[in-house]
């Protein structure tokens, strides 16, 4: 029998498991097309009673499977009107197991690795079971918790996003917590760390605010800083980028006083880091500088791989299962002919992209099934040619209508990653911002971002065959295999699922060209 994994709350995600293969890993924000969609929660409230039906029912006509052997689940039950609902027993199971949530983090990270022995660091806003979490994979088959800390550094990251001008203002903390995180990340390398103020970015983060109790710990924070939190002035220029620069280099502090002696006692040791944390690129990169070893973050590091890391639980698997492009097919995909039809598409051929990546297009793709995480990774991206003046300003000006300061990844061939960057590892989910070389900063400006780093991404031909090559022949008419890679989206919107959804971010902003599987759609046809 099949096995299904069910996880509810923000980034809600099922994932379905058959004689040991994962199947697929669908997020249910994709199926919705609204960012971050929970299933428990009020993200989704019209259509709850019939979306759970509606993916059984696509996971039959796709895949045949219609009962389960056990049903894993976490945060699966919501109070309406005063009634409790476990939407867990929609799915017809003959066992039901609630699980942990940093448990399942840690067996996700495990299990898209080939480690045999690691150590786990699992942090984020909390679950069932902690907000900061430490294990000892003693092998594939047992994943023991050594320490527990009741820090949650996932909240006073993100609070500071409610206050600093530059981040488009969520109105309500449920929706924020889930976005700021992101844009504090690229705002803080326009600052400088106010050595004055760490001490108390450092005590606010150890004091563990949360939604009860943050005001109360800012307004103390602002009497030692002198920093005014006002959401009604909020705050901009120099001091909101300073601002954002101290609190980052506190979360950085704050995690090393907690982990070090963990990972101290593990010398030599593999590291895994997983939760929604586990996205700050910038102290991933400064965990490899730091200790020395392996590093590794999976793909779906957040609570959207908690489905997956579930059902790999489940499974044990001897060798690392990769969920790289596990996620949801394209919705559409029947309807691929009608659409190449209507908007007279053509064969893709290498030579043509690349033609119009020299003159600067802005080039949608969507190829295959979704990359399971928030990352694309080639599969559902937009590619721009990096060596193009202000290419960044143009893409998010006629596109993705981001906040300015925001930058975009490059990806490249992972033969090549030390040929641009300071960097000599494997970068295949965009989990490290090393350093631009000096001497391809300007040729590259578009990915490199105000320090000099960028969030690159490596591929290799095993993994990607068709952005290999890509790569490959893009080098011979540019003199660099690198490109820009964002995700296929706009704003406020999760990586999109269908054709139609391609078309109609085609047809209604200024990207130049589409690619739909092996075809090319050049003009906008109504």
């Amino acid at each position: 029998m099949a096995n299904i994994a069910f996880y509810g709350s923000h980034n809600a995600a099922i994932a379905v498991e058959q004689n040991g293969k994962v199947l697929t890993v669908i997020e249910v924000e994709r199926f919705l097309s609204q960012k971050n969609a929970g299933y428990s929660q009020y993200l989704i409230s019209y259509t709850r009673p019939y979306l759970l039906k509606y993916i059984l029912d696509y996971i039959y006509r796709v895949y045949g499977i219609k009962n389960y052997d056990t049903c894993y689940y976490q945060n699966t039950d919501t109070i309406e009107d005063g009634v409790k609902t476990h939407y867990e027993k929609l799915i017809p199971a003959k066992n039901y197991i609630n699980c942990l949530h940093h448990y399942s983090h840690a067996a996700s990270g495990l299990y898209q690795t080939d480690y045999n022995e690691a150590i786990i660091i699992s942090f984020d806003g909390g679950g069932n079971d902690g907000f900061f979490n430490m294990y000892h994979a003693k092998n594939r088959n047992t994943i023991e918790c050594i320490t527990k800390h009741t820090l949650d550094l996932g909240f006073p990251y993100m609070i500071f996003g409610q206050y600093l001008k530059d981040i488009k203002y969520e109105p309500g903390l449920n929706i924020g917590n889930l976005v700021y995180s992101g844009k504090l990340m690229g705002l803080c390398s326009y600052g400088k760390i106010n050595e004055k103020w760490l001490p108390h970015f450092m005590k606010f983060y150890n004091e563990k605010p949360d939604g009860n109790n943050y005001k109360d710990l800012l307004k103390d924070l602002s009497k030692n800083t002198g920093i005014k939190f006002d959401t009604e002035n909020r705050i901009e220029g120099q001091e909101a980028y300073d601002i954002a620069a101290t609190s980052q280099e506190a979360f950085e502090q704050v995690f090393f006083q907690h982990a070090d002696p963990f990972v101290k006692k593990y010398p030599k040791l593999p590291i895994i880091v997983v939760g929604g944390c586990a996205l700050n690129i910038i102290l991933n990169s400064k965990l490899k500088s730091r200790y020395k070893r392996e590093i590794f973050v999976p793909p779906n590091p957040n609570d959207c791989g908690l489905a997956s890391g579930m059902i790999l639980d489940h499974i044990k698997p001897k060798k690392a299962i990769d969920l790289t492009y596990s996620g949801t097919e394209v919705l559409d995909k029947d309807r691929l002919m009608y659409y190449i039809e209507q908007q007279r598409g053509i064969e893709l051929k290498y030579s043509d992209l690349c033609d119009d990546l020299m003159k600067g297009h802005i080039i949608g793709c969507v190829r295959g099934t979704s990359e399971h995480g928030p990352r694309a990774l080639g599969n559902r991206s937009i590619l721009c040619n990096p060596g193009m003046l202000k290419m960044k300003e143009v893409l998010n000006e006629k596109v993705k209508n981001r906040e300015w300061y925001r930058p975009f990844a490059p990806v490249c061939r992972l033969e090549d990653v030390n040929k641009y960057f300071n960097f000599k590892d494997e970068s295949r989910f965009m989990s490290f911002c090393p350093t631009v070389k000096a001497k391809w900063r300007k040729k590259l400006s578009s990915i490199t971002h105000v320090d000099n780093t960028a969030r690159v991404q490596t591929v290799t031909k095993e993994q990607n065959e068709w952005l290999y090559n890509l790569l490959t022949e893009f080098e011979k008419l540019s003199g660099f295999g690198v490109l820009l890679n964002t995700s296929f989206n706009v704003n406020k919107k999760p990586i999109l699922s269908s054709y139609a959804e391609a078309i109609e971010v085609f047809k209604n902003t200024r990207m130049d060209k589409l690619i739909l599987e092996d075809y090319y759609i050049k003009w906008k046809h109504v």
